[in-house]
């Protein structure tokens, strides 16, 4: 099934794109929590930061892809791709001020347009769902399929990027992030074709208006699906976002060693999605995720009493199998049998409800491990992640169409 897909332009466009940008952002992903410090700003200022710009739950990227959601609905879905990547390169260029300048004011323009630059993925979302037909089945595969590959090259590039950072400076971290997505736009640009029907897409402009509201209500009776969602990236976020420059300020590793971490967890994520695709295709998304989570609460004990080197190894392999099984999951429910002319604006719902939620998270988590230690914002977070299985298991249908009441009228 993977090589059928693969077969789809759109699908290989999407693989290849991610592949690319999976080399920088794997570099990102543990630089971006270090690269403050190097400029004088502490652990607090780090969580104000993540909690701004984080691409996965910051208040930037929370505001952001609901509008560029219903946008995409309008307009079509590569247009949107398309300003994301542009706004990505642009964010990119802002962290090479901020390192030359170490001016607070770059750092968090830096840290926002970070966190806007997720404007394309609702739209991508919905192209990879649209471009094998709405099939189910063919859908886990997919996002299974774009979700490893961009994972692949964070194997060695975390440590690449620590190790780059430490003999030639956080800049040339962020010009080759530069770089990668220069070639992913021009991917975009050349490649890609639009899965939003244009017949549709010209009524859509005809017919229908931006509107802000219509943005961000959501669909009548789904609270309960909303609010499960967002309880799991409040509760992750208030270690995951800041986990590795405390375990820096605890324990003294250095940025290649905080690199190795980052590599084994994208190892594991690449290991265990293979099992993470039969799991989903087995249980069904609800389940799946659920288990996922409760991967989480095991994770966080583990960060809890871990003192060593390889434990923190062992413990990358967990956070990795809890990503594998997370994220192709929660796409796939999201995709499945919404509303055609909202499935972009869906997408950009539960990201804005996850990151509205969540984004104090990582504020919180800060002042935690400024007040109270190491331990505090982990057992907060193992706290949640428990009462996060629950609600899960009971407010998460397996079809996503039951989440998507529309409202009357």
């Amino acid at each position: 099934m993977s090589r059928t897909l693969l077969a789809d332009r759109n699908i290989r466009v999407l693989a290849v794109t991610g592949l690319i940008s999976g080399v920088y952002i794997g570099m990102l992903n543990g630089v971006l929590q270090l690269f403050p410090a190097s400029l004088g700003f502490g652990v607090a200022t780090l969580g104000i930061l993540q909690a701004v710009g984080n691409r996965f739950s910051g208040v930037a990227a929370s505001v952001a892809q609901p509008i560029a959601g219903h946008l995409s609905d309008i307009y079509g879905r590569k247009v949107m791709i398309v300003v994301g990547s542009i706004t990505t390169v642009l964010s990119m260029v802002l962290f090479v001020v901020a390192a030359l300048t170490a001016d607070f004011a770059y750092l968090f323009a830096a840290f926002f347009t970070f966190g806007v630059s997720v404007l394309g993925s609702p739209a991508s979302q919905a192209m990879v769902a649209e471009s094998v037909g709405l099939d189910n089945s063919m859908m886990n595969v997919a996002y299974s399929v774009v979700f490893l590959l961009s994972s692949i090259p964070g194997v060695v590039t975390p440590y690449l990027a620590g190790v780059m950072a430490g003999g030639y400076g956080y800049v040339a971290v962020f010009l080759t992030a530069v770089l990668l997505e220069s070639v992913d736009l021009y991917l975009y640009l050349k490649e890609l074709y639009e899965t939003r029907s244009m017949a549709r897409v010209r009524e859509s402009l005809q017919s229908t208006r931006f509107s802000l509201r219509q943005s961000f209500r959501i669909p009548r009776g789904s609270w309960g699906y909303f609010g499960a969602l967002a309880m799991d990236a409040f509760t992750f976020g208030i270690t995951t976002t800041i986990i590795y420059a405390m375990i820096q300020a605890n324990f003294g590793y250095t940025d290649a060693q905080i690199g190795i971490m980052v590599s084994v967890l994208s190892l594991a994520v690449i290991l265990t999605q293979y099992p993470a695709t039969k799991l989903l295709l087995l249980l069904g998304g609800r389940r799946t995720i659920a288990f996922s989570e409760a991967l989480g609460t095991v994770l966080m004990v583990g960060w809890a009493v871990a003192g060593s080197f390889p434990v923190f190894l062992l413990l990358s392999v967990v956070f990795g199998a809890s990503i594998s099984t997370w994220v192709p999951g929660v796409q796939s429910l999201v995709m499945t049998n919404s509303p055609e002319h909202e499935r972009g604006g869906i997408g950009g719902k539960v990201a804005a409800v996850r990151g509205l939620v969540a984004f104090p998270a990582p504020i919180l988590g800060g002042f935690l491990y400024q007040g109270f230690g190491y331990e505090a914002p982990i057992i907060a977070s193992a706290a949640g992640t428990a009462v996060t299985v629950a609600l899960l298991l009971k407010y998460v249908p397996e079809r996503a169409e039951d989440a998507f009441v529309e409202a009357e009228g």
